[in-house]
Order: structure tokens, then sequence, then C-alpha cells
């Protein structure tokens, strides 16, 4: 039986939806129904539930804004989560763990296509640094488990994730949902957009049904650190633009006194599509899918 930890996140409600499609047994565990930063509580419920496999996605995540904010909170939040699941997972005879990671882990240092060769190479970039080392210290404790233990484990590392369902806080959300939520917010009350930096920055963008197609490949067909990506780059210009023309928004109000954030990332993603992973949806449709799902839901979404 699967354990879906964080299953009412973004990434958590596609694989749900996925696991269902597919015929699977599974438990869908939401961040509201247990405190994973309780050890004992942790134990506990794997304990009584006793799972085969356990897909680990919970995790206290913010965007740009609130990593720089909030640094201790979300990095002494993420080591107990992911050090509970997997000590708990390891306890009840788990045979494989997939910890989802972030691209976050990678140095601005490492050289582009970014390669899971090169994850431990420089430290994370400033800005997400302390979130950063709480996935890597995740990786460094299932390898160990898998030594000490015999674990298997798949270690993917998502580049950014989007789609319905997912955390829309126009302050300290990730890009993507923080924009959707001010661009329908502007859509409503005929005010201009604002929006951090200069747009120059480029990112990998991932759908949410895509990426949980390839979470489960992982846990049926790899074992190690993999990159998660589309392999491409889209600027956030154009990722601005794009949700000014389907919102009706007409002005946009640039602040190049913010921060962009790294400029550049790219991901080597030659492992995944040796896998035959295929991207499936394109980062407009994407847009167009999550920003139409957030105006039909609107108000009754997850801002915070």
């Amino acid at each position: 039986m699967i354990l879906v930890t964080g299953a009412g996140g973004v990434l958590g409600r596609a694989v749900v939806a996925r696991l269902e499609l597919e015929g699977r047994n599974f438990t869908a565990l939401e961040g509201r129904a247990l405190d994973l930063r309780d050890a004992a509580t942790t134990l506990a419920y794997f304990e009584d539930l006793k799972p085969t496999r356990v897909l680990h996605l919970a995790a206290r995540v913010h965007g740009l804004q609130g990593n720089m904010t909030l640094p201790a909170e979300m990095f002494v939040d993420n080591i107990r989560i992911n050090a509970n699941v997997i000590d708990a997972a390891r306890r009840v005879g788990v045979a494989k763990v997939v910890g989802a990671s972030t691209v976050a882990i990678y140095s601005s240092d490492v050289a582009m296509p970014m390669s899971e060769n090169d994850l431990w190479l420089g430290p994370p970039h400033s800005f997400e640094s302390a979130y950063a080392h709480a996935k890597r210290a995740m990786l460094a404790h299932l390898e160990a488990c898998r030594v000490q233990y015999g674990l298997d484990y798949a270690y993917p590392i998502f580049t950014n994730l989007y789609g319905p369902f997912d955390r829309f806080d126009p302050i300290k959300g990730h890009v993507i949902p923080s924009l959707i939520s001010k661009f329908h917010a502007a859509a409503l009350s005929g005010e201009a957009v604002p929006v951090w930096g200069t747009g120059r920055a480029e990112r990998d963008v991932l759908f949410a049904d895509d990426a949980a197609r390839a979470l489960i490949l992982l846990a049926d067909h790899f074992s190690g650190p993999i990159n998660v990506a589309t392999g491409e780059a889209v600027p956030i210009r154009s990722v601005v633009e794009f949700l000014r023309l389907i919102s009706g928004v007409s002005r946009v109000e640039w602040d190049a006194t913010k921060p962009d954030g790294q400029i550049l990332r790219r991901y080597d993603v030659t492992k995944l599509k040796n896998l035959g992973f295929k991207i499936e949806t394109s980062w407009e449709d994407g847009l167009r899918k999550t920003y139409d799902w957030y105006k039909a839901n609107f108000p009754n979404v997850r801002a915070s």
C-alpha cells in the first residue's frame, strides 16, 4: 500500500488523481490531518498504517519573499518533517521512499544544464539556502538509510511546479501561483499588477499533472537522485505577458528595485528522458488551465 504525504498540495492532488486513475491502493495524508513535525505522532501513524511505499511530498514551502523572511522556520520545519517521515518509514519496514526535492538545492555556480552529479557542488542560492539545505539533508538521510538498513529511495529534484490546488499567496507564494492571484485580483479591480524584478530571469516550469506522472514512474522504476523538469526555460516576462493577455489586465508595474532571484536555471533531464518520460503540457496550456481553475474556484482557493 502506498502512502502519499502532502496529499493536499499542488503535486499531492495531482499524484492522488493519477493513482486513482491507475487503480492503485493508497492512502492520502493531508497536512492538516497529522503534524509530521512531531516524531512520536508520525511514528505511531506509520505503525498503524504499515505502508509498503511512501511518496513523501509534505513540506513547508514558500516563494522568494517567504524564503527570505522566514529562513529559520523553513529550515527547522522541513528538517523535522523529512527526518520523522524517513525514520518512521525505515522503522516499520517500508520498501521504498520517494522524497520530493527541489532544484533550489543546486548552487548558482554549477554549470548548466545542471546535472544530478553536481548537486553537492557549492552552496545553494542565498535566497533559498535554508529550504535547500533541508532538502539536501533529506537526501543524506535517505542515502544513510540505504547503506545501513537497505531502504530503497528515489529523490526527484523538481523544477518550479504549478497547477490547480496550489497555494496562491500573492506575497510569499511561488512565482506562478503568486502572479495568477495578482492578475485575477487586478482583473476584478482594474488596478495594475505589481511584479518583482525585471522579468529577465528564466525558469523551467512544470505542470503538476506531468510532475505526478514522473513521480509515479520513478516510484516504480528508478532509484537515486534525478532531475524532473522540462529541460527548457521561459522568461518570467513571457509568463507575465501571457497572464496579462488571458486575464484581460492592461497594466503591469515592474519593480526593478526588488531581486529577480537567480537569472537562469536549466537542467539536464537525460536520466528522465531515458526512462521514456515525455512532457504532455506546454507552459502556455498549463498556465491557461491553472488560471481558468483559479477563476472558476475563487474565492475558495488556498492563499496561505
